[in-house]
């Protein structure tokens, strides 16, 4: 990012993620921004198997020379049990509409995610944000090995969730339905929580322009623009082509950590459902008016409620469009 080369470090990040488009969009936009340090990526089965998210976040460090560590975590949630979805990110979960990024030529660290959360968070106490963009499988059994891990965590900044409806039921979003057990694990551990969920997400879009931009930053083959292509297609798909883009969930939680400016956050108590009644996996967040002189309900997290969509799509174009034409090779 040249522009911000004197932007010094200010957030120490794990990405914990099941890629997945958009988680992709995420991690190139934080290894894109000067201001986040990634220092490794995690991966748990959400979007597809366990096999097929960790091949992906390899093939994606390996494409764009990231030089960071993945580790992986959970093959299944706690309880749960679930059909893996295609519709949205194809069978591999990474698939394109024309070129895909090569193979991975790299492997997975011998260690466990969990193991690798605890060991590197306890080795920064209070420096390092999870940045949660999947199930919250692999931080619920890190903080069931090491419930201290709550308070020495800096902040969990994740995707997932909503103050509103849901998408894979009436009430649910996917990532927290997925593994409910796990999220109200956390949700009641006491770690600093910071929540994009889909009543926010669902304002910051990738737009028609925003793939031509990220196009147009590479010539010829270009497989940054053909994924966005096709996560952009499958919406449209189900949603209507009328559509003005398709919601980018996951690099919400980096676009915070690079510009807090950019969304509107309210402090709120909330508390996961895992009743079997329909409301399984629904992030049940109380956003009723109080007067705050007599508010006395614990408020265990920050919502997301407002985004500035021109300015998210500007700076995850900017990052995109950086990671397209940094590819040296497709093959």
């Amino acid at each position: 990012m040249e522009e911000s080369a004197a932007v010094s470090v200010t957030h120490r990040i794990i990405i914990d993620c099941d890629p997945g488009h958009d988680d992709m969009a995420a991690i190139l936009l934080a290894a894109w921004h000067p201001s986040i340090q990634l220092e490794a990526i995690t991966t748990v089965c959400g979007n597809a198997p366990l096999s097929h998210t960790t091949n992906n976040a390899l093939r994606i460090v390996d494409a764009f020379g990231l030089n960071v560590p993945v580790y992986a975590g959970a093959e299944a949630p706690l309880l749960h049990r679930y059909a893996f979805p295609a519709e949205f990110h194809g069978p591999s979960g990474l698939d394109s509409a024309g070129e895909d990024l090569p193979p991975a030529s790299s492997a997975a660290q011998r260690q466990h995610a969990v193991e690798a959360i605890i060991e590197r968070v306890e080795a920064a106490p209070g420096e390092i944000t999870l940045v949660v963009i999947g199930p919250m499988t692999n931080l619920a059994l890190a903080l069931a090995l090491r419930p201290s891990l709550a308070q020495t965590i800096k902040q969990v900044v994740f995707m997932g969730g909503s103050a509103t409806e849901g998408n894979v039921t009436a009430a649910a979003e996917f990532n927290i339905w997925a593994d409910a057990e796990a999220a109200r694990m956390v949700f009641r551990s006491g770690v600093k929580l910071v929540m994009f969920g889909l009543n926010a997400t669902h304002q910051t879009l990738m737009r028609r322009q925003d793939v031509a931009a990220i196009r147009a930053a590479r010539a010829g083959s270009n497989p940054v623009a053909d994924i966005m292509d096709f996560y952009c297609g499958t919406y449209y798909n189900f949603a209507g082509a009328d559509k003005p883009g398709a919601p980018m969930h996951d690099p919400c939680a980096i676009a915070w950590l690079i510009d807090p400016t950019i969304f509107e956050l309210v402090e709120r108590p909330g508390e996961v459902l895992v009743g079997a009644d329909g409301g399984y996996g629904q992030t049940l967040i109380d956003m009723r008016p109080q007067d705050a002189a007599h508010d006395t309900r614990i408020k265990n997290l920050a919502v997301a409620v407002k985004a500035d969509a021109q300015r998210f799509a500007a700076l995850v174009t900017q990052a995109l469009s950086w990671a397209a034409g940094r590819m040296t090779s497709t093959r």
